[in-house]
This record gives C-alpha cells, sequence and structure tokens, in this order.
C-alpha cells in the first residue's frame, strides 16, 4: 500500500508540476499581449512609434471584413515632406532635366488598430515587436485576446501548485 501511495504522490506531483509549468507559459504569453495592447512595452524596451495621417480601408476575406491602417511615423512624415518637395522642385525644371522620378513615399502598416468604419482615426500609437516586424495597435483589442492566456494560464498553475500540495501532503501521510 505504501509503494502505490508514493507512486499517486510522486504522478501527482509531475502533472502539478506540468500544469504549473504550462500556466506559466500561458500567463506569460498572455502578460506579453496585454502588454503590448496597452503600451506598456515601451518599458520593457520594445519600439513604440506614434503614428499619424492615417489612412484606413477594409479588405473582404472569407470570415468577413479586415481593416488594414497605414500610417506615416514622425521621421516618415519628414522624409515624405521632403521627397514631395523634391519632385516639386524637379517639376519646375522638367523642361531641361526632363520627367522627375515619382515620389517614394514610406508608410507603416498597424495590425489592430482601433477603427470604427467611417472615420480614420488622427493618430495611432503601436509596438514593434521585433526590429524590422509588424506594427501592433495599442487597442482593446489586443488586451481581449492577451487576457484570455492570461487568465487561464493563472488558473491552471494554481491548480497545478493545488495539486502539488495535495501530493506532497499525501506523500507525507504515506510516509
Amino acid at each position: 500500500m505504501r509503494v502505490r501511495a508514493a507512486g499517486r504522490a510522486g504522478g501527482g506531483r509531475l502533472k502539478g508540476g506540468a500544469l504549473v509549468v504550462g500556466g506559466a507559459v500561458l500567463f506569460l504569453l498572455g502578460l506579453f499581449g496585454v502588454v503590448t495592447g496597452t503600451g506598456l512595452a515601451g518599458l520593457v524596451g520594445m519600439r513604440v512609434e506614434t503614428f499619424g495621417l492615417i489612412d484606413c480601408a477594409d479588405k473582404q476575406v472569407k470570415g468577413g471584413t479586415v481593416w488594414h491602417c497605414y500610417g506615416e511615423s514622425e521621421a516618415q512624415q519628414r522624409a515624405n515632406a521632403a521627397e514631395r518637395k523634391r519632385v516639386a522642385d524637379e517639376t519646375l525644371r522638367v523642361h531641361v532635366d526632363g520627367m522627375p522620378a515619382p515620389a517614394r513615399i514610406g508608410r507603416t502598416r498597424i495590425s489592430f488598430a482601433d477603427h470604427d468604419g467611417r472615420n480614420d482615426p488622427e493618430t495611432i500609437t503601436a509596438t514593434q515587436l521585433t526590429e524590422g516586424g509588424r506594427w501592433f495597435a495599442h487597442s482593446s483589442t489586443i488586451v481581449g485576446y492577451g487576457m484570455v492566456p492570461l487568465l487561464l494560464g493563472a488558473g491552471t498553475a494554481a491548480w497545478g501548485g493545488y495539486r502539488l500540495r495535495e501530493a506532497g501532503r499525501r506523500g507525507a501521510e504515506g510516509s
């Protein structure tokens, strides 16, 4: 009987430990989503910028409508203004130098921007997760998506802790 009780306690510890580790991973994943969606990502060293001149357009996909929003950071706005000025200046000399190359306007795609479907927002603040990666808007959508694994992870880790404690109690009683 003691061998069986010790075996059950060992199995309970293993399952409880796996639940704690899995819950912690889910919790961290959710926390990452919440931090990104709320804009606190700048505190942990991620790049956060505010974009202006926002232009959103809907795109029909199989499941419904998706909004694609593009904006310009302050640096892009300055560079784009300089590029437009360059093209305008060269256009004045078109009879001498020929037709100027078209302006190269840089814009950034921003995912999960809160958009009402009628009016484009004035500005959007977004976080870039990796250098050269996608920009994610600080929005309630991302916070909502992050809360699901955050709460599931916290619950799973708590359940795993309970199982570990119970397995430890059973192991102590069997000794």
